[in-house]
């Protein structure tokens, strides 16, 4: 059996839209904390939306992040979009 993929672009842009819609998502990010060299290993996210991003002038890098709410632990985070996964239980790909 074929694994499903998505092109990590159309992950984003889906979250964006299922965000707008008022739902959620899920999804698998490896996690890293730059500043402190810090990794803490995988993270699924089972509900989570998407909040405003940051603007590069307040938050480093903040082009190259997702920020999100994870309704599960009612905890806003941040992740690499690199480091995505899995968005939805499909691999996620850069293309």
């Amino acid at each position: 059996m074929t694994e499903e993929t998505i092109d990590l672009y159309e992950a984003i842009r889906q979250m964006r839209k299922l965000t707008s819609e008022g739902n959620s998502f899920s999804f698998v990010h490896a996690t890293l904390n730059r500043e402190m060299d810090i990794c803490e290993g995988i993270r699924h996210v089972q509900r989570a939306h998407l909040r405003p991003a940051a603007k590069n002038d307040d938050v480093i890098y903040a082009d190259l992040k997702i920020f999100y709410f994870d309704e599960e632990i009612e905890k806003p985070r941040v992740c690499w979009q690199m480091l995505i996964m899995f968005f939805q239980d499909k691999r996620v790909i850069l293309n």
